[in-house]
């Protein structure tokens, strides 16, 4: 009996271990640190990836400027602040969804927002509830602000409707376009030609095709971050059945898919610059060593923590692209 019984204690122990090293180190401290309410709230956000729609607002603005040399920093507090609204609320309705559609557990999910942070599902559709409010909020004080109605009806709230759509739809139903391999491209519209555009215009009140253009490099490295993301959950995703880019191509060309999304984005931006004759756009290049580690991570299939270093990436190129934008004034 004593016997059966130790060996039950080993084959716990060991079972327990193997569940515990199939969870990234980040996970297994997020999981045994308790945190407040409040605290679970923000983190369910995912804060380290707003500064993804910041760099967008930023570049859409740093081109208004050297278009028009003007600049309304009222306007700029307020799109700032419902772009950083969406793209919360797209976080917790895809981490919402995610759960719910079996895509994250809690042995194995990276994303721990339904599982760590002392969050009931009643929380969560209160925080969607909240952020819903804050863009409309958002979106209400960009409207008296412009007082332009030609350019709202036209510009602003077509790119509005269709920037809310794509995001409430990545994950949530009926659609759900990160399940059926779309999320790429979803999040490749959403902050780079729908968000830029929107930035510019709210400076400019008026449309230009050339905003399209500019946000296409930083766009390639806002999709580098979901890329990470999606090679990292393969397994889970396609145990869910879910359909990723990632999942249908596999790990290997994972890796030559996120070389070649810095790569494109580089040659693009260079092109932009020669067609232009604006050479200061290329002020990105400086990053290029970081890019050189950010790789062979990934060829090194350490994921668990390239999804944030690729996001600080792409907060820098953004940075770096809006003040290259700047530089370029004539």
């Amino acid at each position: 009996m004593s016997t059966t019984v130790n060996r039950n204690e080993k084959i716990k122990q060991v079972v327990n271990k193997n569940k515990t090293e199939s969870i990234s180190p980040q996970q297994q401290q997020q999981q045994q640190k308790p945190v407040s309410k409040l605290m679970g709230l923000i983190l369910a956000t995912r804060p380290w990836s707003l500064t993804i729609s910041v760099t967008s607002v930023l570049v859409g603005s740093a081109l208004a400027f050297r278009e028009i040399r003007e600049f309304d920093g009222i306007m700029l507090s307020i799109i700032l602040i419902g772009a950083i609204s969406l793209q919360a609320l797209g976080n917790v309705v895809n981490s919402f969804y995610d759960c719910k559609n079996g895509n994250d557990t809690k042995d194995k999910s990276a994303d721990r927002t339904m599982f760590d942070f002392g969050l009931t599902e009643r929380n969560i559709i209160n925080l969607i509830w909240y952020l819903l409010i804050q863009c409309a909020i958002c979106l209400s004080l960009m409207i008296y602000r412009m007082d332009n109605t030609k350019c709202l009806v036209e510009n602003i709230l077509p790119l509005a409707a269709f920037g809310f759509i794509l995001n409430i739809s990545y994950t949530a139903a009926p659609v759900g376009l990160k399940y059926i391999g779309l999320g790429d491209l979803t999040i490749f519209l959403c902050f780079g030609p729908i968000l830029v555009q929107s930035a510019f215009i709210s400076q400019t009140h008026y449309h230009d095709s050339l905003a399209y253009f500019y946000s296409i490099p930083l766009a390639l490295t806002i999709v580098a971050v979901l890329h990470v993301n999606n090679t990292r959950d393969i397994k889970a995703d396609s145990d869910a059945g879910s359909i990723t880019l990632a999942s249908k191509i596999g790990l290997k060309n994972c890796y030559y898919i996120y070389v070649a999304l810095y790569l494109f984005a580089y040659l693009y931006l260079f092109k932009l610059s020669y067609d232009m004759e604006k050479y200061m756009l290329n002020l990105p290049l400086i990053l290029v060593p970081k890019i050189l580690v950010l790789i062979n991570q990934f060829r090194n299939n350490k994921l668990e923590d390239l999804t944030e270093k690729t996001g600080q990436f792409s907060f820098f190129f953004g940075g770096l692209n809006a003040i290259g934008i700047l530089l370029s004034m004539q």
